[in-house]
C-alpha cells in the first residue's frame, strides 16, 4: 500500500473538518420559484384588506422571505405588520419589499390584495414575476372599462338587479355569519347538526361540506356572503370577495365578472 502524499492528506483533512462542522447545523432550504397570486377573503383579510402580501408560514425566514435587516444567506424571520423582503427565485433581481400580514395560501404562493396589484403594477422597477402578472390582467382590464363596474356603483340603475340580489343573499348570510361568531363554531355546527348546508368552517367564513366543483372534479369550500366586509360581494364561485378592483376582476378571471354589466 502506498502512503498518502502529504498535499492530498491535508485536501482530505480540510474536507472531512467541514464535513464535521456542519454536522448539527440546520440546512436553510434554497429560494424556490414562487408565483403571485390575489386574494381577498372579506372579513378575515387583515387589516380591511389593505396592500399586503400573506404567504405559508414555511416560507418565512428562508430566502424567499425574510426581514429586511437580514440577508438571504441568513434570513431572519419576518413580522407581521412589518415590510418583508420576497424573493420569487433565487436570483436577487425577483426580490422586491412588501407589508407582510402572516401566513396564508399553500406553499409556493405569494398571495397579494387587489390594493397591493393597485399600488405596485404601474411601478418601473419590479421583478419580472410580479410585472408578467400585471401585464396579463392589462386586456382584461381594458375590456372591463368598457363595462358598468357594478360593485364600484351600486346605485347605477343597470345595477339594480344583480346588486339587489347580492346584497339579499348577503343580508340573509350576515345573520347566520354572526350568529357562528358569538356561538363559536362548534356550538354553531352542533345546532345545525341536522343542517350540513348550513354549517361553516375556517372561523365562520366558509361552507363546511365543499359544494364548489369544477369540470376536472377538484371541489372545495365557499367562502359565504356573510364573510364578505359591507359594500363587497362574494363571486361566483365563492372564492374570493369582489370589491370593484380591477386587477382583481381580470386575474381573478370568472369570480367577479358578473359585476359588471354592459353600458
Amino acid at each position: 500500500m502506498t502512503s498518502m502524499r502529504p498535499v492530498t492528506c491535508l485536501i482530505f483533512i480540510l474536507v472531512c473538518l467541514a464535513g464535521v462542522a456542519t454536522i448539527g447545523r440546520p440546512l436553510r432550504p434554497r429560494a424556490r420559484n414562487m408565483k403571485p397570486t390575489i386574494y381577498d377573503d372579506g372579513k378575515s383579510c387583515p387589516h380591511d384588506c389593505d396592500a399586503h402580501v400573506v404567504f405559508h408560514n414555511s416560507h418565512n425566514g428562508t430566502a424567499n422571505a425574510f426581514a429586511p435587516s437580514t440577508t438571504s444567506s441568513s434570513p431572519g424571520k419576518c413580522e407581521s405588520g412589518k415590510p418583508c423582503m420576497i424573493c420569487f427565485s433565487a436570483d436577487p433581481a425577483s426580490c422586491m419589499t412588501a407589508l407582510y400580514r402572516g401566513g396564508g395560501p399553500s406553499p409556493g404562493r405569494f398571495d397579494f390584495t387587489p390594493s397591493f396589484y393597485e399600488e405596485n403594477c404601474s411601478k418601473s422597477e419590479l421583478p419580472i414575476a410580479f410585472r408578467k402578472e400585471c401585464q396579463s390582467a392589462a386586456p382584461a382590464i381594458a375590456r372591463l372599462r368598457n363595462l358598468v363596474n357594478c360593485v364600484a356603483t351600486p346605485d347605477d340603475r343597470r345595477c339594480t338587479a344583480i346588486m339587489t340580489v347580492a346584497q339579499q343573499q348577503q343580508t340573509a348570510d350576515d345573520v347566520l355569519y354572526n350568529q357562528c361568531k358569538e356561538m363559536g363554531e362548534t356550538a354553531f355546527n352542533r345546532n345545525f347538526r341536522d343542517q350540513p348546508a348550513r354549517q361553516r368552517s375556517n372561523e365562520c367564513a366558509y361552507e363546511k361540506v365543499g359544494t364548489g366543483r369544477n369540470s376536472q372534479g377538484e371541489t372545495w369550500t365557499k367562502l359565504l356572503s356573510g364573510a364578505c366586509r359591507a359594500g363587497t360581494f362574494v363571486g361566483r364561485d365563492g372564492t374570493d370577495c369582489c370589491n370593484g378592483s380591477l386587477y382583481e376582476a381580470a386575474l381573478l378571471g370568472r369570480e367577479c365578472r358578473a359585476f359588471f354589466v354592459a353600458k
